[in-house]
């Protein structure tokens, strides 16, 4: 039975509570300035297309501080297809010690970005408003821990841009719906044979309050990438 609370902040706190998370005042302060300029922003361009408070702290915030408990001790970390900020903006809030980089190459949603990074007043977060292909992640070597994304590119894309970005021993994660398909998950593990990642893991979750499963997909760069991926 889905719970409705009157205060979206009511149900980012409980939310983050049934995540296990511990987040300070400062970071909850954050997130409600977040969602109110993305609020804002969303009446005039399109950031997002949920609507409401709850849809929008359960399904972006939530499901973004879901990923928390996969990134480790990772001091870098870079959101391919970064959108308005989910999950690589939400992730730095929580984890204020780890250099981020948020991809996003829509000019709007970069300028969107680089607003809350001013606005929120973090350090050590850059956009990078790119069109991003296997050859430019190529160029950019391998930098960091975690490479996260939220469902903006096929499975086998994700891999090919985030293969080469990895430093050894470091993170491919990714969130999918529940009805991935046979063949998709196929072409991945390929993928990950062909670029030395280690076979794909999964672990489910409920989005909060919806019931609603999830699923994270995950990899790890077992040595050096062993060819570069092609466009």
């Amino acid at each position: 039975m889905k719970t409705h609370f009157a205060d979206p902040l009511h149900i980012l706190q409980e939310g983050a509570g049934a995540l296990g998370l511990s987040l300070t005042g400062v970071q909850f302060d954050q997130l409600a300035r977040y969602l109110a300029e993305l609020k804002r922003w969303n009446a005039r361009i399109n950031l997002t297309a949920l609507r409401t408070d709850r849809d929008m702290v359960i399904r972006l915030f939530l499901d973004s501080l879901a990923l928390l408990p996969f990134l480790g001790d990772a001091a870098s970390l870079a959101d391919l297809g970064s959108g308005a900020g989910f999950p690589g903006l939400v992730l730095k809030i929580a984890r204020p010690e780890m250099a981020v980089t948020l991809v996003e190459s829509r000019g709007k949603k970069a300028a969107f970005l680089e607003y809350m990074i001013s606005v929120l007043k973090l350090t050590d977060v850059k956009v990078m408003a790119v069109y991003l292909t296997p050859s430019l992640a190529q160029s950019w070597g391998p930098r960091f821990d975690v490479v996260v994304s939220r469902a903006a590119f096929s499975l086998a894309e994700f891999l090919k841009l985030a293969a080469p970005m990895l430093l050894p021993g470091g993170r491919a994660i990714t969130v999918k719906g529940w009805s991935l398909s046979p063949r998709e998950l196929a072409a991945a593990r390929k993928i990950c044979q062909s670029l030395g990642l280690a076979d794909l893991e999964q672990q489910s979750y409920n989005l909060f309050q919806e019931g609603e499963p999830r699923l994270v997909l995950r990899t790890t760069l077992l040595g050096a990438v062993k060819r570069p991926p092609k466009d």
